[in-house]
């Protein structure tokens, strides 16, 4: 079964190249449902909270709300060793370089203040932009965007946790009562 996708990061990264924050409004519904599906299973460290459950899956920055994920659907974690996370950031930095693949990589929970604390990489229409600096250190958040899946990394004291997701159905105007 396909899951279906909460994701407004192509419009915060439009946001970010405009300097306007997007509305998201219309995404409360629909982030409010996955978020609801995803208790179970919470977890946190620094920059980002997290949940998880056989019904969905749910991130949000915590000095960023707007910067979030959600969806509803199966989903199933892995808990990596240092060694396992380490090789799978390189890969996603590979990935990121060679595919043009959608990178993020927060270091710090300093979010983006200076070009130490994070790594993108996106295109968006025809242009490919890196922010950042692009690290071998291991990150507290990874994202890597492809169009099959979405991996998604976070780090907790010296646990590491992975979640590989299948593209899903997106919501895209959001959903209405």
């Amino acid at each position: 079964m396909m899951g279906i996708e909460i994701d407004p990061q192509r419009l915060l990264l439009e946001g970010l190249e405009t300097g306007e924050l997007p509305d998201l409004k219309p995404f409360a519904l629909a982030r409010e449902l996955a978020l609801e599906n995803a208790q179970g299973n919470p977890g946190e460290n620094e920059l980002v909270r997290w949940w998880h459950s056989s019904e969905g899956f749910y991130y949000e920055f915590k000095q960023f709300p707007a910067a979030f994920y959600g969806r509803l659907g199966r989903v199933q974690g892995e808990y990596l060793t240092t060694h396992q996370a380490q090789e799978l950031v390189w890969e996603a930095l590979a990935r990121a370089d060679k595919e043009q693949a959608d990178l993020t990589l927060f270091y710090t929970a300093n979010l983006m203040q200076s070009d130490q604390d994070y790594f993108m990489a996106y295109t968006l229409g025809n242009i490919r932009i890196e922010r950042g600096e692009a690290r071998y250190a291991l990150p507290l958040f990874m994202r890597l965007q492809t169009p099959q899946h979405l991996l998604v990394l976070f780090r907790t004291q010296d646990e590491y946790l992975a979640f590989k997701l299948p593209k899903g159905q997106p919501v895209l105007q959001g959903l209405s009562a």
